[in-house]
């Protein structure tokens, strides 16, 4: 997707971007690191009604089952690089990777308690914004299933779960043929390279780019339709070269308003 001069309609929006979210307040970058894997790699079920049960959060532990306590581990990163952290407890462990139960079993009278019956710890490996990660695991037996649960081990602090930022609150929806971005792959003094959204029949793609003293936002804008619908959507790269270094300048998506962060191994992941 090529760069190209903004269009009025992009330099409007970026404009109104720019205030809401100088008057929200800029937010500080995202640090540390971030698990781009699911805290249940692997995880797999042998019945819909298992599936439905461990999404509800119907999952215990039986009676007398003991762990051993979790202790202090390592982060290994595929760099040789590492970090020491302690173990997550089993039972956190299990209330982390099923997170935010759903109410489904509520409406599905057929849902059943799974039960663990043993487990111990292990290693398993995860795609993380710092590249592929060795991180200490639970690895759970229940009863009925024919494979283990593998939940990471890793506490929040050392390991955080990615999040998308709100849209911010007062923005209006994105103006018709402008285009929406969605991940910062990486940044390089002065080139960003990005994810954006477009549909298979949207013509004449560009990408774009406004900047000011303390942001910069980046967009793009698409053609008139081809005949046969816009429904199908599709991601694509660009690449956009700013007039000056980008320092500690926020970069700020023109749809939602956020603060990007680049994640240069995400692009990779969600391709597989």
């Amino acid at each position: 997707m090529p760069q190209a001069q903004p269009t009025q309609a992009f330099v409007e929006r970026a404009g109104v971007v720019a205030r809401v979210v100088r008057a929200a307040g800029i937010p500080a970058p995202v640090t540390g690191v971030f698990l781009y894997s699911t805290r249940t790699p692997g995880l797999g079920f042998d019945t819909w009604q298992q599936k439905n049960s461990w999404s509800s959060g119907r999952v215990a532990f039986a009676d007398g089952v003991q762990f051993a306590e979790g202790g202090t581990t390592r982060v290994d990163f595929a760099d040789g690089s590492n970090e020491t952290m302690q173990v997550l407890e089993a039972q956190q462990a299990l209330t982390e990777a099923i997170g935010r139960p759903n109410d489904i079993c509520e409406r599905m009278p057929s849902c059943e308690t799974l039960t663990i019956t043993g487990g111990s710890l292990t290693t398993t490996d995860v795609e993380t914004s710092h590249g592929r990660a060795t991180v200490p695991a639970w690895s759970f037996t229940l009863q009925g299933l024919s494979r283990p649960v593998v939940a990471v081990a890793a506490p929040a602090g050392v390991l955080k779960s990615l999040q998308w930022p709100d849209p911010l609150p007062g923005l209006a929806r994105l103006e018709q043929g402008l285009l929406r971005v969605g991940v910062l792959d990486w940044v390089d003094g002065k080139t960003l390279s990005f994810e954006f959204s477009h549909g298979l029949y949207e013509t004449d793609l560009r990408a774009h780019v406004v900047e000011y003293d303390n942001l910069v936002v980046i967009g793009g804008s698409h053609g008139p339709l081809l005949p046969g619908g816009a429904e199908v959507g599709k991601t694509s790269t660009a690449v956009v070269t700013l007039g000056k270094p980008l320092g500690d300048r926020a970069v700020i998506a023109a749809n939602t308003g956020v603060r990007l962060t680049p994640y240069p191994y995400l692009r990779q992941y969600l391709r597989k």
